[in-house]
């Protein structure tokens, strides 16, 4: 139980190495045109993007044959 707890302490520890200062929104006028990260996981197209072509309509769901009788009746 010891060896997980220290484990999870130097993971916690390490998580955070190289993360210097407080967060904050930039204000430079180039930070308004990079993607957010929630744009970064979840890219979207773009509304230029030419669509998908048409499907064609699925063929009729008739059976081929036509059924069998039921034995008895």
């Amino acid at each position: 139980m010891t060896k997980i707890l220290g484990a999870a302490l130097v993971a916690l520890l390490a998580a955070a190495c190289g993360q210097k200062g407080d967060l904050y929104f930039s204000g430079a006028p180039g930070a308004r045109e990079r993607a957010s990260l929630g744009q970064s996981l979840r890219p979207s197209m773009p509304a230029s993007a030419v669509p998908a072509p048409q499907a064609e309509p699925l063929p009729s769901l008739e059976p081929a044959t036509p059924p069998l009788p039921l034995p008895g009746g």
